[in-house]
């Protein structure tokens, strides 16, 4: 393994991949400081101008996008209290309290730190876990395979969100698209009433600006009349208020490491996410932590372990995708989409069949972490200044990416209507509570589900009971029915009035 990552940091040292990093680090920030802009969208917008790259460069751009991404949503979070990014609810509550006390430059500097830090750890487990479980997971089968997928789309759409059928739903949508066109298997043609045009399914990169993008443009002008919230950094005249001291980060060290442990943990667990692991780390370092008060009104702690923990997930994500093909979040599936547009088919092969160009990504994303410190840091009055601007000029600009991108995929003026179409679809889906995001990893995991479905039934044959015959199988049966109950039963408890002797002691 050491040969491989000497070998992927030499590839990564280039000046191809260095200047995409660089890219990716800027657009990254960038996007997410905006608001109403994610990760996932600069992604979507970014992922047709790295077809014609080389994969080290281009995987390593959207990766350096996905990683400043999520950090630039704590830049909003902490200047105008608007996080860029769901997981920055939490260092908006504490951010925002030190902007308002002139202390918006620790603020940032803290989220800063922490974010590259937990990305780091989090990518350094990621370089040496991943392959020794690839390694293990090639000894799964076919009908092995299939309960794990099942279990993925388990997972992933009852964490979707509040309501467990609305999830489904979404992932089901996103089943039944997949299955457009002609059948791999058989040839049949599905789905596509005589439209020949429809033979070959539907183009991914059109569907997905569609579905995640061109909705949230539609959002910001149904919002137009509201005022939009000024970025400015406050600076108080005492020094030691505008930068975070090697003292306080000291102070703040273990939790980080604690904070970044959660965050890798649940990363690697598919469906979770980042908001998830940024509440559990604050939760946890608020109960021992010596200063619980603080939380909530300008604690550096508290920052600390929200961004610390959602920035892990970052490079924990991409296990179980690398090893399994299982998306661990919305993100890690777009990831997904590209890597496979890029000819890297994600699974335990990928090890073997692309050893130097796997490594030369995870050099790259370790790499990103240092070039996303040092860019940040010495650009925040840029970033803010960018974040600023009038939504009369970022979303036009947000449209036309969106339209050159969808059509620079094919060349093939059908993907513009197939964008179109999408933008409806998705809107739709918004209107009504279902849930993009989880269209879009329904619709990439289903040509897996399909071929080894049709390969364990081709092993089994008649005898539907060897299905069963794995204990592999019935740990994943069973590990889907408890993520199904578990969720119910937090629902209903969130659900039950709370007594008045509960609510006192809340208020105490």
């Amino acid at each position: 393994m050491l040969e491989n990552i000497l070998n992927g940091f030499s590839a990564i040292f280039a000046i191809g991949p260095i200047l995409g990093i660089i890219a990716g680090v800027i657009v990254g920030i960038t996007f997410g400081a905006i608001p109403g802009i994610s990760a996932i969208m600069a992604i979507a917008i970014i992922l047709p101008l790295t077809f014609y790259v080389d994969p080290i460069i281009g995987i390593t751009m959207l990766l350096a996008v996905y990683k400043s991404g999520i950090y630039g949503g704590s830049i909003s979070a902490i200047l105008i209290n608007t996080p860029g990014a769901a997981a920055s609810f939490l260092t908006a509550k504490d951010g925002h309290a030190l902007t308002k006390a002139g202390k918006s430059g620790k603020a940032l500097d803290i989220s800063l730190f922490s974010s590259v830090s937990g990305e780091m750890l989090a990518t350094l487990v990621l370089i040496l876990v991943a392959a020794p479980i690839s390694a293990i997971s090639l000894q799964a089968g076919p009908i092995e395979k299939v309960f794990v997928l099942l279990f993925a789309f388990t997972v992933i759409a009852t964490m979707a969100g509040g309501s467990i059928s609305r999830g489904l739903l979404s992932c089901t949508l996103g089943m039944m698209f997949a299955m457009v066109g002609l059948s791999t298997i058989t040839g049949a043609s599905r789905f596509t009433f005589g439209v020949t045009e429809l033979m070959s399914g539907f183009t991914f990169t059109p569907m997905l600006i569609g579905v995640l993008v061109m909705p949230e443009v539609l959002n910001v002008i149904r919002r137009r009349k509201q005022t939009q919230g000024s970025m400015t950094i406050t600076r108080s005249s005492n020094p030691a208020d505008n930068r975070i001291s090697l003292k306080e980060f000291k102070a703040v060290i273990g939790t980080i490491l604690k904070s970044s442990g959660i965050g890798t943990f649940i990363g690697a667990l598919p469906g979770l996410g980042s908001s998830t692991a940024a509440f559990m780390a604050y939760g946890e370092a608020r109960r021992v932590s010596k200063k619980p008060d603080e939380y909530g009104k300008g604690s550096v702690e508290g920052i600390a372990a929200a961004e610390s923990a959602n920035n892990a997930v970052c490079g924990s994500s991409l296990i179980p995708m690398l090893t399994l093909s299982i998306p661990g979040d919305d993100v890690a599936a777009l990831l997904m989409g590209a890597f496979l547009i890029h000819g890297l088919t994600p699974g335990p092969m990928i090890f073997f069949e692309h050893t130097e160009t796997i490594y030369a990504i995870f050099a790259g994303f370790l790499i990103t972490d240092l070039f996303l410190l040092a860019i940040a840091k010495s650009g925040f009055r840029f970033f803010v200044k960018l974040a600023s601007l009038s939504r009369y000029y970022i979303f036009p600009c947000v449209t036309i990416f969106a339209f050159t991108g969808a059509f620079t995929a094919g060349q093939n003026m059908n993907d513009i209507l197939i964008l179109i179409c999408f933008t409806v679809l998705g809107y739709g889906m918004r209107l009504v509570g279902l849930n993009p995001a989880i269209f879009i990893i329904g619709f990439i995991l289903t040509p897996y589900l399909e071929q080894n479905l049709d390969q364990a039934i081709a092993i089994v044959g008649t005898d539907y009971h060897l299905f069963f015959a794995s204990p592999f199988a019935w740990v994943f049966i069973l590990l889907s029915v408890f993520f199904v109950s578990s969720n119910i039963w937090m629902k209903r408890r969130r659900q039950q009035p709370q007594s008045p002797s509960s609510l006192q002691e809340a208020k105490t």
